[in-house]
């Protein structure tokens, strides 16, 4: 009787597994499609126009720690609230919400 209800819960459990990879691969290919299809999130993108702009989302590549002003004093900056940090972009500088990147405020050639 062993003999044949061990091989038989092997197979339960490894045909278990390979459904289980199977409707991961599915929910994954639903997400890439889900993003490839998503329309703009609720902020305008600086890339569109060119200008930072207040309420606007900041490229990634100015999120980078070379755009970052750690001296903000030296750029006579007021000091960044909790969870912001100001960005040098050109002859601007954005203070931007660090998780989300919007622009809270610009200045122009200080």
């Amino acid at each position: 009787m062993n003999r044949i209800i061990v091989p038989l819960l092997v197979a339960a459990v490894l045909a278990g597994g390979a459904a289980a990879q199977a409707h991961q691969r599915g929910e994954q290919e639903a997400r890439v499609q889900q993003a490839k299809s998503a329309k703009p999130g609720p902020y305008r993108s600086v890339a569109a126009s060119g200008q930072l702009k207040r309420g606007e989302q900041l490229p990634p590549r100015y999120r980078t720690h070379h755009f970052v002003v750690e001296n903000w004093k030296a750029h006579r900056l007021t000091e960044p609230p909790p969870g912001h940090q100001w960005v040098q972009a050109g002859s601007e500088y954005a203070l931007v919400a660090i998780a989300t990147g919007v622009v809270q405020e610009v200045l122009v050639g200080r």
